[in-house]
């Protein structure tokens, strides 16, 4: 039997809460590149359970509020070809991008150098971890995936401490660059053409397509939805860059929508950094007319309460603008077959007009007065459309069609081979080189 190739896999960390004592710990349940290394591992070992194994980089357990072991990450039945190494990651989006402790990873060699690929995460640090592999002796190709984009149009993060110039850097730094999606693709390239002269030093590009992991949703289908019809908000509360996640747009709809209904609803959001403060709560409130429910700080809500939550609700409202993946949470809500509510842009686009379904009709528009942000007066209207549909044969195409193309165009199923594809041809490639 041939020897399983080794896969060194380093998640970019970021979502972290603060506990009621004032201390900090990572969140890795809500995470969403942690949700995306666990749906890649998990469906490669599934389909390939002789050829792989992975060493995967994670803050250790104790440094997390959700995770009792880093095994109850992953299914039993896959724990026997994955270890960990832990590290002591500072609790901050910003700080977590630039941590990289050089000497105790050079202590590390040993490990390293049963290494065949690393599927590198942390993009803000590939040459980081270049320039450690050659001070090793180690060849160990890259791929640096690239889940977001720190774009200078968004100004997310304060110029002078941006991660967009070393994310830059990884399509050089790395063997194979690899997007979430298309639109991300594009967005990058915009983006290197602003500091490059020339995309002669970029490393080959692929787009894996992934979004969500389908057969950990699928195992949450229920036909039996909520009583009272339900519409969510799943991303974070955040006032960075602009709001632009936009709850101040879905709670500015939810308010409208109550004046132009008779039906019965529930609005949500699950807030689920658990960071509300009482000025966002307020501004929730006063937007939606007191409409919105928000989940407090303090409620526990597992990732199995969320999937069962996601699979009982009927409508998903997704309304990022500058991030043009348009976040895992509407990958699930596709997958959990809801009537998904989202802009018509960047990858929300994308894929609708790929699968000949650009006439989709829960697509919004664009406020005239801010192009970053969605129209609200059009989600309250299209969330109307979708609640007036449930029970009918449109409620039904209208969740078909979602569910059909979360599953082509999000699903780590659909996008494992090509992830492999690109793992094999790296390993092949450095052997190729080493013996030439």
């Amino acid at each position: 039997m041939n020897k399983r190739r080794k896969i060194f896999y380093a998640v970019q960390v970021s979502n972290f809460t603060k506990l009621p004592d004032g201390s900090t710990k990572w969140l890795l349940r809500n995470d969403a590149c942690t949700n995306i290394m666990v749906g890649i591992v998990s469906t490669i070992l599934e389909r390939y359970p002789q050829d792989y194994e992975f060493l995967i980089k994670l803050p250790a357990a104790a440094d997390t509020s959700d995770v009792k072991s880093l095994d109850d990450l992953f299914k039993a039945k896959y724990r026997d070809r994955i270890e960990f190494y832990r590290d002591n990651i500072p609790h901050s989006p910003v700080t977590s991008r630039f941590h990289f402790d050089l000497l105790r990873y050079q202590k590390d060699k040993d490990l390293f150098s049963t290494i065949d690929v690393m599927i590198n995460d942390e993009n803000t640090l590939t040459k980081n971890w270049r320039v450690l592999f050659d001070s090793l002796g180690l060849q160990i190709p890259i791929i640096s995936t690239n889940y977001f984009l720190d774009s200078p149009i968004a100004k997310k993060v304060p110029e002078k401490i941006r991660y967009y110039e070393r994310q830059m850097e990884s399509f050089i730094n790395s063997d194979i660059a690899a997007f979430q999606c298309e639109a991300g693709k594009i967005e990058a390239m915009e983006a290197y053409d602003h500091l490059y002269k020339t995309r002669e030093p970029l490393a080959k590009q692929s787009v894996w397509g992934i979004g969500a992991h389908y057969a950990e949703i699928s195992e949450y289908h229920t036909e039996e939805k909520f009583e009272i019809p339900t519409i969510y908000f799943g991303n974070r509360i955040s006032d960075t860059a602009n709001r632009y996640t936009n709850y101040d747009s879905f709670a500015e709809a939810m308010g409208i929508l109550s004046t132009i209904t008779n039906k019965p609803f529930r609005a949500i959001m699950l807030n689920p950094t658990r960071k509300i403060t009482h000025e966002q709560r307020a501004l929730i409130d006063k937007l939606s007319q007191g409409i919105v429910e928000v989940m407090p700080n303090e409620e526990k809500f597992t990732r199995n309460d969320y999937l069962e939550f996601i699979n009982r609700a009927h409508i998903s409202c997704n309304l990022f603008v500058t991030e043009v993946h348009g976040g895992v949470t509407h990958c699930e809500a596709l997958m959990a077959k809801n009537m998904v509510v989202m802009p018509y842009v960047n990858n929300y686009k994308y894929k609708f007009d790929k699968a000949d379904q650009s006439d989709y009709e829960l697509f919004v528009g664009l406020d005239e007065n801010n192009p970053h942000k969605p129209n609200a007066k059009e989600i309250a209207e299209k969330c109307k459309l979708a609640l007036d549909s449930i029970g009918t044969t449109e409620e039904l195409y209208l969740r078909e069609t979602c569910h059909h193309i979360g599953y082509e165009y999000e699903s780590y199923e659909r996008a494992c081979d090509r992830i492999v594809n690109d793992i094999e041809e790296l390993i092949i490639k450095k052997h190729v080189d080493t013996y030439c």
